[in-house]
């Protein structure tokens, strides 16, 4: 006897479900995709790709148009069941044939109007959801002879309208949710308006190549400038990669082994205008830096804007994210798209692949040109933070914490470290009240006078050198080295790394911190120091240098709480969860929040910085 395959035994109830549990996000991706791959089968010179409104009793409908091979009546019936293509090879890794269907009827359950026209013959079929039948149907119509059909020849309806059937050419109408439902300004959905630009720039987002000779045309009525009101005028879309040599710089820089490759792109905003310069050499769209993953000439797991800013530190652009756009570009058999094409799997047990996989990557490889850009692009400050790390780094010192060794993961790059001496969990006692010395009243003596440690500390000519091309000692490289901080005090860049009323943000794979120097804590803090200080100066000098102590030592505060954090790597009993939970925003907040340990020291500081000012008072005459 032979093996019986498997049956659906519920076909409806299978069917809605896998429509209405589809996203949404996908559709424009979906009927682009078509569009694009059946345009790669037309003449060269007529490979086209057309979006436009159609207006259906007044009201507009998204459309979709594309030259290529044509389908007739009985290939447009067997291209709207699920699960099925026409002149496609269906596959895990290459087209699904569910796609478009799927995620078109979740947003336009009133229908879906397909027309095809083959050898000069354009038929027609609507599909979209009956409320009689509760399931998703291809609609029958009567014809004027009084017979009904769910496929139809609309031939010489489309003649009528002065369209072309000279070539083959197919058109989908997305009809919405209702009849009143305008899915030019609501493709996603009745009642959730997008931006004018927004399906342009869905598709300039995801698709990183159009078919070999493509040509993507968009009306004006969806695209940015001019033409808000318009229709009937086009304006041409074009990848990043036909713009990109419009712009400052861009390198691709291979990663060792062949799997991958990153894309630099240096995109700053326009001189005179507050639009990119890729978007102003691709006027159809609104185009911003981002960073993504591209496989097979598509970007999955996108990040723009705030996600792309508040990312952006573990790719080591702790700055400069608004300018600076990464694609990591993977090998084919590298991953696999998951059901909905809405984001990446690996293969080997279909996990979620995710951009931040490949952030040492970026920047490890990062040209220096790219490294120049995020300088320029960071905030000047007046406060030098080496003596913070320095402490900081000697209470670290003090538990002995190796480097991270090999762990399971996915990185390409994950190899096994050499290990130090084992760690302690417990920190040997260390006095870190730290003085920051640099303004010291003896700083500009000779060492005789006042402490001599202080004096050392600050006099460049005490420092000794080591013999060119010295480095760290085996045992010193292999320690954990205390994360870079940097103290934000514009607003948006705070808000930009999700630190609005947070106090820091830790970011472990960059090693790098963040403190909010607009904190309530150091606020609450330069108030307390004011109160006391106001006479020792003058106003405005007392109030920037209580203002940069209490930054400083908030800081000081946060970063200590971040090393303590990172000491518990050592304890069995603490998992990686809890190490995320111990330098969370939150917990870094609260260590923030005591700032009354850091009064004295915070004091002193001020002093100096108010005397380092030297500026006298006027006398009242």
């Amino acid at each position: 006897m032979k093996a019986e395959p498997l049956n659906i035994h519920d076909k409806r109830f299978l069917i809605n479900r896998l429509i209405e549990q589809a996203p949404v996000s996908t559709l424009v991706r979906e009927f682009f995709k078509n569009a694009d791959e059946s345009a790669a089968s037309a003449a060269p010179g007529n490979r086209r790709i057309e979006i436009y409104p159609t207006v259906i009793e007044g009201v507009r409908k998204l459309t979709f148009w594309n030259t290529g091979t044509g389908m007739d009546d009985r290939e447009l019936k067997q291209a709207t069941e699920l699960s099925s293509s026409i002149n496609k090879e269906m596959a895990l890794d290459g087209n699904f044939g569910i796609g478009a269907k799927v995620s078109g009827l979740t947003m336009s359950r009133e229908g879906i109007r397909y027309r095809s026209c083959k050898d000069g013959v354009v038929n027609e079929v609507v599909i979209g959801f009956d409320a009689e039948e509760q399931t998703y149907v291809r609609f029958p119509v009567e014809l004027p002879d009084g017979s009904f059909d769910t496929v139809y020849d609309v031939t010489q309806a489309v003649l009528d309208e002065g369209r072309e059937t000279a070539f083959d050419w197919t058109e989908v109408v997305l009809m919405g949710e209702s009849e009143d439902h305008d899915t030019v300004a609501e493709p996603l959905g009745k009642g959730k308006p997008q931006d004018r630009s927004f399906i342009p720039s869905a598709i300039f987002r995801r698709f990183a190549r159009f078919a070999e000779g493509a040509e993507v045309r968009v009306d004006v009525a969806m695209t940015k400038g001019g033409g808000k009101d318009e229709t009937g005028r086009t304006r041409r879309l074009k990848t990043l990669d036909e713009v990109v040599e419009e712009l400052p710089n861009h390198e691709w820089v291979d990663a060792p082994g062949g799997e991958l490759r990153i894309h630099y792109i240096h995109d700053p905003k326009h001189e005179s205008y507050s639009h990119s310069l890729s978007a102003l050499a691709n006027p159809a769209t609104s185009s911003t830096t981002f960073c993504a993953l591209v496989h097979k000439g598509e970007r999955y797991d996108i990040k723009s804007r705030k996600a792309w800013s508040a990312a952006a530190p573990n790719f080591g652009i702790p700055f400069g994210s608004k300018v600076l756009t990464v694609e990591i570009e993977l090998a084919d058999e590298l991953a696999l798209p998951n059901q909905y094409r809405d984001g990446l799997t690996w293969p080997d047990d279909r996990s979620p692949m995710v951009a931040e996989d490949f952030d040492d990557f970026v920047r490890e490889l990062m040209p220096d040109w790219v490294k120049d850009v995020i300088r320029s692009e960071s905030p000047a400050s007046d406060d030098n933070l080496d003596d913070l790390q320095s402490d900081l780094q000697k209470l670290l010192d003090e538990f002995r914490v190796p480097t991270v060794t090999l762990s399971p993961s996915r990185r390409l790059s994950a190899m096994q470290t050499e290990g130090a001496d084992e760690g302690t969990d417990t920190s040997d006692p260390t006095d870190l009240d730290t003085e920051f010395p640099e303004l010291s009243e003896t700083s500009g003596k000779d060492g005789a006078e006042g402490d001599p440690d202080k004096s050392q500390r600050a006099k460049h000519k005490k420092v000794r050198k080591a013999p060119d091309g010295s480095k760290l000692s085996r045992s010193a490289q292999s320690l954990e080295r205390v994360p870079e901080i940097k103290i934000l005090t514009d607003p948006e860049e705070i808000a930009d790394k999700n630190l609005k009323g947070r106090a820091g943000r830790f970011y472990k794979d960059a090693q790098t911190l963040f403190v909010n120097g607009l904190y309530s804590a150091a606020e609450r803090m330069a108030v307390e120091l004011d109160a006391e200080l106001r006479a020792s100066g003058e106003p405005e000098v007392v109030r920037s240098a209580v203002m940069r102590a209490s930054r400083k030592f908030m800081a000081f505060r946060v970063g200590k709480a971040t090393c303590y954090a990172i000491s518990k790597r050592l304890s069995d009993d603490w998992s990686s969860d809890d190490l995320d939970r111990a330098t969370s925003p939150e917990s870094l907040s609260l260590a923030a929040d005591d700032y009354k340990q850091s009064i004295s020291p915070a004091k002193r500081y001020a002093k100096e910085l108010i005397k380092a000012a030297d500026v006298p008072e006027e006398s009242v005459a």
